[in-house]
């Protein structure tokens, strides 16, 4: 597109076309890059008073002399539009010029106002089961990140798309790191659903630069803590019968490392869960809270004399579950008290179960596609970073290439 930098601006009158009216109307005509446009400027003149070489009025009247100051008005506008759009390294067209000077052109597009456009889509996702609530609750909250972020740092609400830069972006990260304390993955989600909403931007045209080219945001995977079988052991060796608050809390964590099942999955398990096949073999049938993916898991006896023991329970009785579950902090808590007691030096949290799940079920030589399928994981690759095998295990696994190669003679 070609950028033409001239205008020129004059002023002219036509005489109206209703009958007994004989002021003549004025006009602006603006002409660049070879185009003009007229623009009735709202105002008359009488034809006597026109001064066409001087483009004003020759009046000495008030209503003259207010006629010119408003030319002059005008061409300090122009004047004003003209140079904006130089600044920008617009095109100059009257058109334009024009629409600018009247406020006709199209407020730029906000960014948090695309986020919520983008997000009804995310709720439509939602709603088809495509995504789940902690996905677009992510959503959600990153514009209201933003709008905190534009706060601070600019003291507004929302920003043009097309201000948006690389910049800004590092700037964000950095507020989102320190100022709302997320770690690196956290962080990554959020900017990740940012990009995405430039992407959305760039598709319909209202940005023509990507700020994020040459960004790359990498989520970190930590090594997963988990419990060896000797840990749960000395855990399920506790006497709690008088701290019931602790015995549940110790049930309550062997039951998911001997099901895999996340805290948020253990507090929604309900009785109609449990199904038995034709053989009569217990299973735990239960689409995950994070993912909907379907959770397919047999119900070893530990686990099932734990469910048994709660059985008569008030709270599972009333509401269904299978377990009474405490809150997910009180139960991280609770767990510090415990780890101190079985002697555990890890930090103990309710997810450490569910690593423990896939790491008991590794070391006891279960395919991992068989652990993907009862944790719930839709990619495989998932269910590697989880389970971390035990040293004993690959031991374990060479006592056949031990057995046929030990004792072999070597002749040197």
């Amino acid at each position: 597109m070609t950028t033409n930098y001239y205008f020129t601006l004059t002023f002219f009158t036509r005489k109206p076309r209703v009958e007994g009216y004989t002021d003549h109307k004025v006009y602006v005509r603006i002409s660049a890059a070879g185009q003009y446009t007229d623009l009735y400027i709202g105002r008359s003149v009488n034809p006597d008073n026109w001064d066409q070489k001087r483009k004003m009025s020759k009046g000495r009247s008030r209503r003259d002399l207010e006629l010119n100051k408003y030319l002059d008005e005008i061409r300090a506008r122009f004047s004003e539009i003209h140079t904006t759009l130089v600044r920008d390294n617009k095109v100059v067209n009257p058109i334009i010029m024009r629409n600018l000077f009247l406020g006709k052109i199209e407020k730029p597009k906000m960014l948090c106002d695309i986020f919520r456009e983008a997000n009804e889509k995310r709720k439509e996702e939602l709603d088809r089961g495509d995504i789940v609530k902690a996905t677009y609750a992510r959503w959600e909250r990153c514009i209201t990140y933003l709008e905190d972020f534009f706060r601070l740092k600019m003291d507004v609400e929302d920003v043009p798309v097309r201000d948006v830069t690389s910049g800004m972006l590092d700037d964000f990260e950095h507020f989102l790191r320190v100022s709302k304390g997320c770690a690196n993955n956290a962080a990554v989600r959020y900017l990740r659903c940012v990009k995405n909403t430039i992407q959305y931007a760039l598709a319909h045209k209202w940005i023509t630069e990507d700020p994020f080219i040459g960004k790359k945001y990498q989520r970190t995977y930590a090594e997963r803590q988990f419990l060896t079988e000797p840990e749960i052991m000395a855990m399920l060796k506790l006497d709690f019968s008088e701290t019931p608050r602790l015995e549940l809390v110790r049930d309550t964590f062997v039951f998911c490392c001997f099901t895999g099942l996340a805290f948020c999955d253990i507090k929604t398990l309900k009785r109609e869960n449990i199904v038995n096949d034709a053989d009569g073999n217990a299973w735990i049938r239960k689409p995950r809270e994070k993912t909907g993916e379907m959770s397919i898991i047999p119900l070893l006896d530990i686990p099932q004399r734990i469910a048994d023991k709660y059985a008569d329970d008030p709270i599972v009785k009333s509401e269904g579950v299978v377990l009474p579950v405490l809150s997910n902090q009180k139960m991280n808590a609770y767990l510090k008290e415990i780890a101190d007691l079985a002697k555990i030096k890890k930090p103990m949290t309710t997810h450490i179960a569910r690593h423990t799940f896939a790491s008991l079920s590794l070391s006891n030589h279960v395919p991992i596609e068989s652990i993907s399928k009862m944790l719930g994981h839709s990619d495989i690759k998932t269910t590697q970073i989880y389970a971390k095998m035990q040293d004993r295990t690959v031991y374990e696994d060479m006592e056949a290439m031990r057995k046929k190669f030990n004792n072999i003679s070597l002749h040197g």
